[in-house]
């Protein structure tokens, strides 16, 4: 009766009912968990073939953010799901290796958007600065 759109790290965004921020703010409990993974728990070769069970769970999630912490994230394409603003760091084909890919990375003069596309079977990596929060700790 479901199907996977799209998933962050193997969850994928279940709306609440209450805003996030009203939940922290009022302190409701059972609106969202800190358990947001900073890695997928369940990696595979993201351009091949994908497992039959992807091991993806449904949930509000959030994972919490030093202020003015630099975050990076790298989205990576599958051969699975087709494909604020940023600063694209890097883009690549094939699965994200930070051992290799991280040298390529443009750290001097990267190019700021709001959007931007994932390659089919590839990855992009951004930066941003968390320096506008939505609620105080």
């Amino acid at each position: 009766g479901t199907k996977t759109v799209a998933d962050i790290n193997n969850v994928s965004f279940v709306l609440p009912t209450v805003a996030l921020l009203q939940a922290h703010y009022f302190k409701l409990q059972g609106i969202f968990t800190d358990d947001f993974p900073a890695n997928p728990p369940s990696p595979y070769n993201y351009t091949g073939n994908p497992p039959a069970n992807l091991q993806t769970t449904n949930g509000t999630k959030v994972y919490r953010l030093r202020f003015n912490e630099t975050v990076e994230v790298v989205l990576q394409g599958t051969s699975l799901i087709a494909p604020f603003n940023f600063f694209v760091v890097g883009k690549g084909l094939g699965n994200f290796d930070k051992g290799k890919d991280l040298s390529s990375f443009n750290l001097v003069d990267p190019v700021e958007r709001n959007t931007m596309s994932v390659p089919t079977a590839g990855w992009t990596a951004i930066r941003f600065r968390a320096d506008n929060p939505g609620k105080t700790m």
